[in-house]
């Protein structure tokens, strides 16, 4: 597997050598008076791209060589599993903090996905958990109904199920059994998905309770974990209209 690692500005585009199976840039877009930073990790030819919202304190902290040692960098289930993830045909675009250090603003994350959007004509699924839940929801439910879009919720937290409703995207809750921290939220946001044209809520066992969270991000279940967000998006992949 081949990896390039290059700093861009604008909508500039890089690519790395020919017959590459996964190209993996740091990129820089503009936005408000600011510019957004994500890691985008592209497979030569991606059926969907996934827009990650990191949980936690919302920063991944993408240096210009890509590496992000933030605790959201390093143990996020999304960052852990983004080789397995674009091994199946996902482009993943991990979003950080903007230059002027605000997190998950609506403007922002609509840049990143017309930057994927413009690279790859493909459905986009938002993705975010925990302290990204609210974000991601609110975003896919304000985003326009004509452009293909899912959503992805894992281990999620509270968020306002009134805007919940107005998610008109098929939707999937993954959760772990034996997370306290998710629990409460898990079957009160999954009732709220009245407008969601397909849902469902899957929860996995097993894993470990260590460091990055344990359960709360499978820790010792990515197999698993990425089994079932991929399976979901593959049977639910939204066409292009």
């Amino acid at each position: 597997m081949v990896r390039c690692f290059v700093g861009m500005a604008a909508a500039a585009i890089v690519s790395c050598a020919v017959g590459a199976a996964v190209t993996t840039t740091v990129v820089d877009v503009p936005t408000r008076d600011a510019t957004q930073r994500f890691l985008h990790v592209r497979p030569d030819a991606p059926v969907a791209n996934l827009v990650f919202l990191p949980g936690n304190i919302g920063i991944l902290g993408i240096t210009d060589d890509g590496s992000m040692p933030t605790l959201a960098g390093r143990c996020a289930p999304f960052v852990r599993n983004r080789d397995a993830f674009a091994a199946r045909g996902f482009a993943l675009a991990l979003v950080d903090q903007t230059s002027d250090l605000k997190i998950r603003q609506r403007a922002d994350i609509r840049e990143v996905v017309r930057y994927v959007r413009a690279r790859d004509d493909v459905p986009t699924w938002i993705v975010g958990g925990s302290a990204s839940t609210a974000a991601a929801l609110d975003f896919a439910g304000d985003f326009p109904p004509g452009v293909p879009m899912g959503v992805v919720i894992f281990s999620p937290n509270k968020s306002d199920l009134a805007r919940a409703a107005l998610v008109q995207r098929p939707t999937l809750l993954i959760f772990h059994s034996d997370d306290g921290l998710a629990a409460p939220f898990v079957d009160p946001l999954f009732d709220a998905l009245t407008s969601a044209p397909a849902k469902e809520r899957i929860g996995l066992a097993g894993g470990s309770t260590g460091e990055c969270g344990g359960y709360h991000l499978f820790m010792g279940i990515d197999a698993e974990f990425v089994a079932a967000v991929a399976g979901f998006i593959d049977k639910h992949n939204p066409t292009r209209r």
